[in-house]
């Protein structure tokens, strides 16, 4: 029999149960991180904080010595206090409040210094109800002011310079010195709950302004004189993405397309390589979204793992010593993350992985979950409060998941037989196995043995190795399983989603991600050095990447498991936090511990998943108006719950390649965080984009059962929406003014348009379908954007009184005319308009008229959103942040 030449490695002894005692960081990680998020929700004076930090660690010097069965608890309480202090601590961004008094839409003159640049780009833009696009070139640059009108301010500004397609750019460096007369304005933020908070990212990344110049206002006052190592970095990861998808444009059309990159996969390259998704579009973004399997596509903990792994792998294999190996994946994984950026989400991501290396170096194989505590507190202490970034969370869990649950699993069932493979034929290691494991190898050898004469030398061989690939398949089904169920909170809680395709996707793409990477480096350092060789490269890069995609493309099409859910409930999230405990504990016990803690795991992934019921105030009516801007989107909720979305928003500006949808991101965030899974009905009062933009994505996340139209000319965006809705199978219902029915326990009358309205060849104001809904003795008039020739109608129609108006078209004066008003009476309006507007809605003359009539006007781009409660006697109003009760 063959001899290894190499001595064995010994066996890992069965998981041990579960002790604290042994796990001192992983407890004081969990302490630690508990006063963080007390802080978060109580003030605690530092000064106090310290005094107990210092008496708490008295007690824990005490317990130490004279009552070490209670030394956990004052522990406890010294990181607990610990996490407060630190998260008291902790620096804020500055607010830049004097670039936010000067980002009011007017134009200032600004100089400044260039601390970032970026490509300069070819894009197409459109004005709402235009069908017309522009084209013009432009450049992104963050700019750190050190001036602004001739005065002496400091904030930061991003800034898009735009030129004709035919001028000529200046070449505009990092460090540049730079002076334009721009146009500046806040971040946008849609005060709404759930919705992402543009502005406090951007304040995070040190910008406070945004801003627009042409190319004719701008000028390069002098060149740099040095610049800083971010902006350098960022450089070269620029011109690294430019030089890929330029390589990728100007390939060869000899080869066939499955060999070839074109410019669409050298973009998915560059965000996979680089971290540049600048070039990802909405499309590409959306099918790996879908399947669960976007992290796959750009720079992510993931990659940096691989990354990592592949590096400690090839430093085993050279059988470099151990603490040679941990150093040179810590270095060489420095090295990468700065090539891409060393954006927050890598940085965190390489922060885990030298943390848990050295953690690992420092308790070897004992303890993971020590290690796990060690990362985490390391990253907490440093900034606390990226305990609530999602990135954060959901890297920790995945590690947490794998190491304190599926390597249990894997230990105390395959693991063992997979270790046995290793040196199969050396003899003397079996005694030293345990029986099974011992057995195991003896039979292997013998069905080697016995194939030798049915299969030949080199088949037989084979054998082990297809045992190995078994059971490797095995490891990595065991390891998405529990992945993807221990991931179910996060992913309900940031995305809405719960995408049952992942498991499959990852299955079949992780392992080619492993061979992908490597390839697509080799072919990036090929383009950047040898171009003229990097065809091969190139050629099985973009074989495996088209595999990838037409995998992922396969399960994306079929929208068979793509499921939006609502924000979990408090109790879900508490019932899923005791599962992921109880699988971590009892798989480390004797008994049952492998299908209790698989069940455990499941059962909590189904807890996050099952509906409930959605926020509403019972015996009242709601109508809440949405902050989507320049737009109108308003939701009604019926005393019983059933739901009901008039108009959706849209942008105020729209581009082709703008990342972001006002259906996605606003209006369907506030919908989920009320509970809200399926809607009962969706109207569209009329077809202008500020009102049905964002409709083709409610559509899709919510199914409503019914869509209420009036009477609206065919034009692109409403042919496209109208389409979707018979797709999707959902009912169309045309109302005109005279029909009247229930909905719940609400009347709702339709007002406008009459039964012999035509419309006009475009979309038109008046074509708003007019809704009044009442409750008991009390109603609200949603006008739309109806203006007054409707209001003229509807005035003959009598009986308008109501308690709470919409006002018609964003406070126009061509709405709520003085007879109109006085005909409503109305005790409240509403006002859906957007901050700094083109049009320059509310008109005061509007508001001049609602003031004269006594009537309170809440405005949505000083409010936010806009609750109403028309319990039948009365009305009653809430803040955007005040949550509808139970």
């Amino acid at each position: 029999m063959p001899q290894a030449a190499t001595q064995p490695v010994p066996f890992s002894p069965v998981t041990a149960p579960l002790r604290l005692h042994f796990l001192p960081l992983l407890f004081a990680a969990l302490c630690f991180a508990a006063g963080i998020v007390g802080v978060h929700f109580f003030w605690f004076s530092p000064a106090l904080l310290l005094i107990g930090i210092s008496l708490s660690g008295v007690l824990c010097l005490l317990a130490a010595h004279m009552a070490q069965r209670i030394s956990l608890l004052p522990l406890a309480v010294l990181f607990l206090l610990l996490g407060s202090f630190c998260a008291e601590a902790a620096s804020w961004p500055a607010p830049q409040a004097q670039l936010t008094q000067l980002a009011d839409g007017t134009p200032h003159m600004i100089e400044g210094r260039v601390i970032r640049t970026g490509p300069l780009r070819r894009v197409e833009s459109s004005l709402p109800f235009s069908d017309r696009v522009h084209e013009e070139q432009s450049m992104q640059l963050q700019v750190r002011i050190t001036s602004a009108d001739m005065l002496r301010l400091a904030g930061g500004i991003s800034l898009g310079i735009y030129a004709p397609l035919e001028a000529d750019f200046p070449r505009i460096a990092c460090g540049d010195q730079v002076q334009a007369n721009v146009t500046m304005r806040q971040p946008d933020r849609y005060l709404d709950q759930g919705v992402w908070n543009e502005r406090a990212y951007m304040l995070d990344e040190g910008i406070g302004a945004l801003g627009s110049v042409k190319l004719s206002a701008f000028k390069v006052i002098s060149a740099a004189s040095h610049a800083s190592l971010t902006c350098r970095l960022h450089s070269i990861q620029q011109e690294a993405s430019l030089r890929l998808i330029a390589f990728a444009e100007r390939q060869s059309t000899k080869l066939p397309s499955f060999f070839r990159l074109d410019r669409e996969d050298a973009t998915m390259l560059t965000a996979m390589l680089t971290g540049d998704r600048s070039y990802l579009s909405r499309g590409i973004r959306t099918g790996f979204e879908r399947t669960g399997s976007f992290h796959l596509l750009v720079v992510s903990g993931m990659h940096l793992a691989i990354f990592a792994g592949i590096i400690f792998f090839l430093a085993k294999t050279f059988r470099l010593p151990r603490v040679i190996a941990t150093l040179a994946t810590i270095l060489l994984s420095l090295g990468y993350a700065l090539f891409t950026g060393f954006g927050h989400p890598v940085q965190r991501s390489l922060w885990m992985i030298t943390l848990f290396l050295i953690g690992r170096l420092l308790w070897r194989d004992r303890s993971s979950l020590n290690a796990i505590g060690f990362a985490a507190l390391g990253l907490l202490a440093v900034n606390p409060r990226v305990l609530f970034e999602a990135g954060f969370q959901m890297t920790l869990l995945s590690v947490l998941a794998i190491t304190g649950i599926a390597a249990p699993v894997a230990e105390k069932t395959f693991a063992p037989y997979l270790a046995a493979l290793r040196d199969l034929w050396m003899l003397r290691v079996d005694p030293k196995l345990p029986p099974r494991v011992a057995q195991f190898r003896v039979s292997l050898r013998l069905v080697v043995e016995h194939a030798r004469f049915l299969l030949g030398r080199h088949a037989a061989n084979s054998v082990p190795f297809l045992v190995r690939l078994i059971l490797r398949a095995t490891e990595l089904l065991l390891v998405s399983v529990v992945v993807e169920l221990a991931m179910s909170l996060p992913m309900a809680l940031y995305f809405h989603r719960i995408t049952a395709v992942a498991l499959p996707v990852n299955l079949l793409v992780v392992p080619l991600l492993g061979i992908l990477l490597p390839s697509a480096i080799l072919t990036l350092v090929a383009v950047l050095l040898v171009p003229v060789v990097a065809f091969v490269p190139a050629a099985v890069t973009a074989a495996l990447l088209h595999l990838a995609l037409w995998t992922i493309h396969l399960f994306s099409d079929s929208m068979t498991g793509d499921l939006r859910i609502a924000t979990p409930s408090a109790i879900a999230v508490a019932v899923w936090m005791a599962g992921i405990a109880l699988a971590i504990w009892i798989i480390r016990q004797r008994r049952f511990a492998i299908s209790i803690a698989l069940a455990s795991l499941a059962s909590a992934a189904i807890v996050v998943m099952l509906p409930h019921s959605i926020h509403y105030r019972p015996g009242a009516l709601e109508v809440t108006t949405i902050d989507v801007g320049q737009g109108d989107a308003l939701l009604v909720v019926t005393p019983e719950g059933k739901t009901l979305l008039v108009d959706a928003g849209g942008l105020a500006v729209a581009s082709p390649e703008s990342k972001f949808d006002i259906g996605e991101d606003v209006v369907s965030q506030l919908l989920w965080t009320r509970g809200i899974r399926r809607l009962d009905a969706v109207a569209v009062t009329h077809a202008h984009a500020d009102h049905i933009g964002g409709m083709p994505a409610v559509l899709i996340n919510f199914r409503p059962r019914e869509l209420w139209i009036g009477r609206n000319p065919d034009s692109p965006a409403y042919d496209r929406l109208l389409r979707e809705t018979k797709t999707l199978g959902i009912k169309i219902q045309q109302h005109v003014a005279g029909d009247a029915f229930r909905f719940g326990s609400a009347d709702i009358r339709v007002l406008s348009p009459s039964p012999e309205y035509m419309p006009k060849s475009a979309p038109a104001n008046d074509d708003s379908l007019v809704l009044r809904v009442s409750y008991g003795q009390t109603s609200a008039l949603l006008e739309g954007d109806a203006e007054a020739p409707s209001e003229r109608g509807m005035l003959a129609l009598g009986n308008l009184h109501s308690d709470l108006l919409k006002v018609g078209h964003h406070g126009s004066k061509t709405s709520t005319t003085p007879e109109f008003l006085r005909a409503v009476a109305p005790e409240y309006a509403a006002i859906s308009v957007g901050r700094h507007n083109y049009y320059g809605h509310p008109k005061m003359e509007t508001l001049n008229k609602l003031e004269d009539a006594h009537v309170r006007t809440w405005r949505t781009d000083l409010l936010g959103a806009s609750t109403f409660y028309l319990d039948g006697r009365s009305v009653t109003t809430a803040a955007w942040d005040e949550a509808p009760t139970q």
